[in-house]
């Protein structure tokens, strides 16, 4: 392959990193924010439902995630073995080492789990009882 050819697949492979990103943040956002702002009183099968749920979602994400980021490292390879090296702004783009980006995605599917396991288990502070009279 030439070197234009790796910078596209490079590209491609990076926009469908950050569209899993994308999807990733907005699901977290729409979650957490329902698990915090209302305090549901559901039993707790349903709650053991939605955090089995929720571990395969997250699973599914990291392991696609981690694919793309191998891809991207396999492209690196590939475009050093070319012997040629982009300029300027492609170099730090395309020859940043992924492996730098693995621990961090690691870190926050974890702290992201953290929280919806509190945001499922800990019932909120802020219960307002309504009288139904």
């Amino acid at each position: 392959m030439t070197l234009a050819e790796l910078i596209i697949i490079s590209t491609e492979i990076h926009t469908q990193l950050y569209d899993h990103w994308a999807i990733f943040i907005s699901i977290h956002m729409a979650l957490l924010g329902g698990l915090f702002a209302f305090d549901f009183d559901v039993k707790t099968s349903f709650k053991l439902s939605l955090l089995l749920f929720y571990i395969v979602f997250t699973g599914i994400n990291l392991s696609i995630s981690m694919n793309l980021l191998n891809q991207i490292n396999a492209i690196v390879n590939d475009i050093q073995a070319l012997g040629s090296q982009p300029a300027g702004h492609l170099e730090t783009y395309l020859l940043y080492r992924p492996n730098y980006a693995k621990p961090g995605l690691i870190t926050v599917h974890i702290i992201t789990g953290l929280l919806v396991l509190v945001g499922i288990f800990i019932p909120s502070t802020n219960r307002h009882d309504v009288d139904t009279e």
